[in-house]
């Protein structure tokens, strides 16, 4: 099993702009990658290229750790949901305060994410 480095995108330089810090590496057909910072709908872009891009190449499953994840909104939801159809999977395996509240509340709601393909891995 071969792992490469897919992407590390660095914080941005200004000062007053929320960032994103996202790190993937590759390993067979699945993607592992760390969130940091915030994750919204201003910085959600780069995750999203990043999972369109992985699925085009025939990645299938995510191993997803966000236990640095400072704030988050719907965007990740999104952008998860995205990476689900077609049948790709995620595994999460760490989980910050924020993001627990996130995928409670949409769990409370009765939408579950991707039924069947999200798998809570660890803490």
């Amino acid at each position: 099993m071969i792992s490469s480095p897919i992407v590390a995108l660095p914080d941005t330089d200004e000062a007053d702009a929320p960032a994103l810090d996202l790190s993937c590496v590759s390993c067979g057909d699945a993607l592992r990658m760390r969130l940091a910072g915030e994750v919204d709908h201003f910085t959600a872009t780069p995750l999203r290229v990043v999972l369109a891009t992985a699925a085009a190449y025939g990645y299938r499953h995510l191993h997803l750790d966000t236990r640095a994840v400072t704030f988050c909104d719907s965007a990740l939801l999104g952008a998860l949901a995205d990476w689900c159809r077609g049948g790709r999977t995620v595994s999460h395996t760490g989980t910050s305060g924020p993001v627990g509240r996130l995928l409670a509340m949409e769990r409370d709601l009765g939408r579950p994410l991707a039924p069947g393909a999200w798998k809570v891995t660890g803490r």
